[in-house]
């Protein structure tokens, strides 16, 4: 009786073996080849900071003129003139901080048609009827003789005679220097409080202490 020797299970075929280990790599290979190539990212394009950058505005060939600052308006007070009894003089005034000194503006009326009469600063702001002599003397800080307006030595209060016209009016345009419209020291110079006195006669610039003007006719403080 013939036996047949049995190969033992766990033996493999050694060209089986073979040819399984050149068939892998082929197929590896195969889908190695199948796979999708990446798409190739490029580079993002440089980005030019002068294009993107906004278009700057052309400043206007002629700019304007810058504005100044406005001045502050000057200081100012007026003077409402009263009249003694029995004459019909009025008036207003306008007194201005001028610099080193001030300017007098205003009209007079009820004076004598075509007369000269004297026109002064006095030293004491109180116009009391009958006849101002509360009014006190002339504006006279310095100490000086009484003189004229252009005169060297001179009351700081001697300005201009009033010139009445044929009908009795007067302008009233005068700069004062010297004087000081208002300190908050309390300069001797200030006439801020002062008084303002028209005469009946005019000032002769020269006749010790007043002139020779003659009686107080119309008076005004100066507020």
């Amino acid at each position: 009786m013939l036996f047949h020797k049995q190969v033992p299970l766990h033996r493999k075929d050694p060209m089986k073996t073979l040819a399984l280990a050149l068939l892998i790599p082929i197929a590896f290979c195969t889908a190695c080849g199948n796979r999708e190539e990446p798409m190739a990212t490029s580079a993002p394009a440089p980005v030019d900071a002068a294009g993107d950058a906004p278009a700057s505005v052309n400043a206007p060939a002629n700019p304007p003129a810058p504005v100044a600052a406005a001045e502050p308006a000057p200081l100012t007070a007026h003077t409402s003139l009263t009249s003694v009894a029995g004459r019909s003089v009025q008036g207003g005034l306008t007194v201005v901080n001028q610099g080193s000194g001030v300017s007098i503006r205003g009209e007079i009326t009820g004076l004598a048609p075509g007369k000269d009469h004297g026109f002064h600063l006095h030293e004491v702001g109180e116009c009391t009827l009958p006849n101002f002599a509360s009014a006190g003397a002339h504006f006279n800080p310095t100490e000086a003789a009484h003189g004229g307006p252009e005169s060297t030595d001179r009351h700081l209060g001697d300005l201009p005679n009033a010139k009445a016209d044929a009908d009795g009016r007067a302008l009233i345009d005068v700069n004062v220097e010297g004087v000081t419209f208002v300190d908050k020291d309390g300069a001797p110079t200030e006439i801020l409080g002062k008084s303002i006195v028209v005469h009946a006669l005019p000032d002769d610039f020269k006749t010790q202490p007043s002139g020779g003007s003659g009686d107080r006719i119309a008076c005004g403080v100066i507020r």
